[in-house]
């Protein structure tokens, strides 16, 4: 037993030497021995999955010391084909231990629906910018005379009407009728007089108007099948898209027969 008297110096000392034992053997924990055995500063660079298939997944991964993980969530794109890589994380470039799990989702196999919105009275920009919105892009496009610029007169798939609600997949094309504007603007009417059913027909398609009535009566000092009078009368403003009528001097032809249809949408007396 030591017959040192017990200093306060002394106790100061030994209490410095278990502490500076204590940091070395904390920071021989910390710097030499944890590295060591986490393999401290070894990582992965997380590889670019998004459009890979899933087929080729496992390997590919699974070459690089990585595992990963499908989500159930998936969405849609049509940029990448069904069943293909969406979404990852952590995302592609990111440094990661080894064995870290990607987690990922899948492009869905068939695409969602979505409702179609109404367009109608839109100007063709403004309708563009609302159908991306809701997954849908514009289809062709068809100039129709009408006082209303650029506006949407009607919205259409797959050559039918499409009413506001009805469900479309979504990537689907939306085709748009278009005002023109030049329903605005007054011109003379044409002369018809002395010209046939058919060539009034050709003319009032070429002016953008609308042939309504044709009226048959005989009127012998007149040459025959030709038109003789015409509502509104020629010289006569009128906008596009107005109504013809014509008086054709000969006999109504017979209606044709059943499944011979002609298409014209023509009243005649």
């Amino acid at each position: 037993m030591s017959n040192k008297p017990f200093t306060f110096y002394s106790f100061l000392k030994n209490i410095g030497i278990m502490a500076g034992v204590a940091l070395i053997m904390i920071l021989f924990f910390f710097y030499i021995y944890l590295p060591s055995t986490t393999n401290h500063g070894e990582t992965i660079t997380v590889p670019e999955l998004i459009g890979m298939s899933y087929e080729d997944l496992d390997e590919y991964v699974t070459q690089r010391n990585l595992r990963f993980e499908i989500m159930q969530d998936s969405g849609y794109s049509e940029q990448y084909d069904p069943l293909a890589i969406l979404t990852q994380n952590p995302k592609a470039g990111a440094k990661v231990k080894e064995n870290r799990k990607i987690y990922l989702s899948l492009n869905a196999t068939v695409p969602p629906e979505v409702k179609m919105p109404n367009l109608i009275n839109t100007d063709i920009q403004n309708a563009r910018d609302i159908l991306e919105s809701h997954g849908l892009k514009v289809g062709d496009i068809e100039m129709v005379p009408n006082i209303a610029t650029n506006a949407v007169l009607n919205q259409k798939f797959e050559g039918e009407d499409i009413p506001e609600g009805e469900s479309l997949a979504k990537g689907s094309f939306v085709d748009l009728v278009i005002g023109d504007g030049e329903g605005s603007q007054r011109f003379a009417t044409p002369d018809f007089i002395g010209k046939t059913a058919d060539e009034v027909k050709f003319q009032i398609k070429a002016s953008r108007l609308k042939l309504d009535v044709i009226n048959f009566i005989k009127v012998d000092s007149l040459p025959r099948n030709t038109v003789y009078k015409q509502r509104p009368p020629v010289g006569a403003m009128i906008l596009s898209g107005s109504l013809i009528e014509i008086w054709i001097n000969g006999d109504e032809p017979e209606e044709p027969e059943e499944g011979n249809d002609t298409g014209d949408d023509i009243k005649m007396k």
